[in-house]
């Protein structure tokens, strides 16, 4: 049985300590970007910037031939004293999710679930 991509944000709000927003785009459909958050600040308020900010990191991910790694599983995190940004992208689905967590947010936890979600996603 599918889970829908409604049901996989709530679930990922509740299981996520510090969980703000999240969403999922592709990179090759820019104004595509599917939002969820839990009040307060949305990375829909972003929603050009992160698009911009992910597709950059794949142009640069495929003119080095797909041969680097960052982080684990090609991600971007951005970190602020108030919070982070963690994006992950999946290369071969040209999808990825974005989750803005607080500061009392968990990066580990929240790569190991992002990992999962974006499996998901490819099914």
């Amino acid at each position: 049985m599918s889970v829908s991509l409604p049901d996989r944000f709530a679930r990922l709000e509740q299981e996520m300590p510090g969980f703000l927003s999240a969403a999922v785009g592709h990179l090759d459909r820019p104004g595509e970007l599917t939002v969820h958050t839990a009040g307060g600040l949305s990375l829909g308020e972003a929603e050009a910037e992160l698009g911009a900010m992910v597709a950059g990191f794949a142009a640069t991910y495929e003119a080095l031939g797909g041969r680097i790694d960052l982080g684990s599983n090609d991600e971007l995190l951005v970190s602020a004293s108030k919070g982070y940004l963690l994006a992950k992208v999946d290369h071969r689905s040209r999808r990825y999710v974005a989750v803005l967590l607080s500061s009392s947010g968990n990066i580990g936890f929240l790569r190991f679930q992002l990992r999962g979600f974006l499996r998901a996603l490819a099914t």
